[in-house]
């Protein structure tokens, strides 16, 4: 079949019994496209559409639905995803686009440069958790190599509503260091700060602030994720510990500022912490003033017997 001609396709979703993996399976076949998923995890042998198989120590079934597919996506944690290269490159068809789902793309990439590869290639990154879904979410998106088959992947992704943000592989994994390791790392010190200090969640919920409510908010979604996803998001990014670092630094700034600076020191450290911002400060403030009146009208009087708002 030429893929490139077809309205739809027959892709290989390996790592399909994750998050990730349900998201887009779920997604491609709504689009028509034939989805076959393979994990190790899977039991139900009636589903034709499941491939029980490790695409480290690939079966010959594994094989011959990686083989006939127009698109291979590896949705899989990255220890899997770069021992399975060798494998994937020999066995991919001519016409077929190689799809990667890591939250980090320099090694995958350097190593997919290293590698036989002469297929399209395109990394994704959901910047969003994937029950939420893709509409009005940022999805980046890394092109190790460019072909059609690559503008049909990402059209399908925008055709899901979703803003599709392309940059390189290092510029990726710099940015996520500062919008999910950063941003993780500062919303986990907040709560064990919170710890330390021994205040009562209730008290807090009740007399805190908008901007501690929403932080509370943050705390909470976070700090109850899985721990294995948010400690891999700190662990394996490159840049991570220089985030982290760096917000070390600024806390320290800022004590030595209110300790031992003046009023003016304080406005111009406050000047610098939104400059990062650029135009976008307006913009930003308005939307965090319409969290606040949204806010307003789901705060309780009081909180019932669950927690929940009354």
């Amino acid at each position: 079949m030429n893929a490139a001609a077809a309205s739809t396709r027959t892709v290989a979703l390996i790592g399909g019994s994750g998050d990730v993996g349900r998201m887009l399976a779920a997604r491609l076949r709504g689009d028509g496209n034939t989805v076959r998923t393979i994990d190790i995890r899977f039991t139900d042998r009636s589903d034709p559409d499941q491939v029980k198989g490790d695409v480290t120590d690939p079966s010959p079934e594994v094989r011959a639905v990686v083989n006939s597919s127009d698109a291979v996506i590896l949705a899989i944690p990255e220890g899997a995803a770069l021992e399975s290269i060798p494998f994937v490159v020999a066995e991919l068809s001519a016409h077929a686009l190689l799809v990667d789902t890591l939250s980090v793309k320099s090694r995958f990439g350097a190593a997919l440069g290293r590698s036989a590869l002469r297929n399209s290639a395109v990394g994704i990154n959901p910047m969003f958790a994937p029950s939420l879904g893709p509409e009005g979410r940022p999805i980046a998106a890394v092109i190790y190599r460019d072909g059609g088959e690559v503008d049909w992947f990402l059209s399908s992704l925008s055709g899901w509503g979703s803003l599709v943000v392309r940059m390189d592989a290092e510029h990726h994994d710099r940015l996520t260091a500062a919008t999910q390791a950063l941003t993780h790392a500062g919303i986990l010190a907040f709560g064990l700060a919170l710890a330390e200090l021994g205040v009562d969640g209730a008290e807090l919920t009740a007399a805190g602030t908008p901007p501690h409510l929403v932080s509370l908010a943050l705390l909470a979604r976070v700090g109850g994720g899985v721990p294995e996803v948010y400690r891999d998001i700190q662990a394996g990014n490159p840049f991570a510990g220089e985030a982290r670092r760096a917000l070390a630094t600024a806390l320290a700034t800022l004590t030595e500022t209110v300790e031992q600076g003046s009023e003016d020191d304080f406005a111009s450290l406050m000047s610098r912490s939104t400059s990062a911002l650029g135009d976008r400060s307006e913009p930003l403030a308005r939307l965090c003033a319409d969290l606040f009146a949204d806010l307003v009208h789901r705060q309780p009087q009081s909180w019932d017997t669950k927690g929940d708002w009354s």
